[in-house]
């Protein structure tokens, strides 16, 4: 990733790495929605998923987490070339 060169850039470096993360945290709170509403169904053991399912899962889990992460940096190092220019 490379520093912005003007106000412009640094502008739109914000403006995607804002677009990242919000795209990033709409999985894990997703995920977090499902688990409070059918916390009865979690409990009781009746939730029932294949292990496709399961995999599918933890890797969109992992890829928000990659996200959120490129999307942070993206905000601080735009963030602060922002502050200097």
């Amino acid at each position: 990733m490379d520093t912005p060169k003007d106000k412009e850039d640094a502008s739109a470096g914000l403006l995607n790495g804002t677009m990242i993360t919000l795209i990033g945290g709409a999985f894990p709170a997703l995920l977090t929605w499902s688990v409070v509403t059918d916390w009865h169904t979690w409990i009781a053991g009746d939730h029932t998923m294949t292990r496709t399912e399961a995999t599918q899962g933890v890797t969109l889990l992992i890829v928000s987490l990659l996200m959120l992460r490129f999307g942070l940096r993206m905000l601080w190092l735009n963030g602060s070339a922002l502050r200097r220019l």
